[in-house]
């Protein structure tokens, strides 16, 4: 798993194959079937390892700081491995990935919520997690593999600015960097929203 993931990260998943993957490990692509069924389940296995990268939250914090830094870890096991975004639910969960969703689910219900407004404050986090990253990935790259920039400026040179001037705008605080790290702030929306609910229910 480890030669895998680090074939990844370096080249990109689609660099991954059995016969890549063997020859990483000195071995003949045909001795890993000894070990794993196919590709598919080795993949399924580096991305368990990612999740199993994530922290759990120091004991003895309070439920929601804990979802918050259980939030932040898990970006950035995320961002460590830019293919595994893409994969987090092309297979079922492995053991690590289980014990990381048991581990959120209880810290949810351990924090005061009503169950239905806990199950759903379960989903806002985790679909803001993979969610964002996804997005902030698709960005980075830009339509189709081409080249972000060159397509941020194809863009605006087919968007009239006195039609569209808030949108113009806003791609131009994208380009001059003023709108990074919104990630923190929806998940703070998202965790005070949570209390304000919790609190009228």
């Amino acid at each position: 798993m480890r030669a895998g993931i680090e074939l990844a990260d370096r080249e990109g998943v689609a660099a991954l194959t059995m016969r890549r993957l063997a020859d990483e490990l000195g071995f003949k692509a045909m001795a890993l079937y000894n070990h794993v069924d196919s590709k598919d389940e080795v993949v399924a296995l580096m991305v368990d390892a990612v999740a199993a990268e994530i922290d759990t939250p120091p004991a003895g914090s309070a439920a929601l700081d804990a979802i918050r830094r259980h939030a932040l870890d898990s970006r950035g096991a995320l961002l460590r491995h830019p293919w595994a975004p893409g994969l987090w639910m092309s297979s079922l969960p492995g053991p690590a990935r289980t014990a990381d969703m048991e581990l959120l689910l209880r810290l949810f219900a351990e924090s005061g919520m009503p169950p239905e407004l806990a199950h759903q404050g379960f989903h806002a986090v985790t679909n803001h997690v993979l969610g964002y990253t996804l997005q902030e990935q698709a960005l980075a790259v830009g339509p189709a593999g081409t080249d972000p920039e060159a397509a941020v400026v194809e863009f605006l040179a087919v968007t009239p600015a006195d039609r569209y001037p808030h949108l113009v705008a806003h791609v131009h605080e994208h380009l001059n960097g003023d709108t990074g790290g919104s990630f923190e702030l929806v998940l703070d929306l998202i965790l005070d929203g949570l209390r304000r609910l919790s609190a009228q229910a």
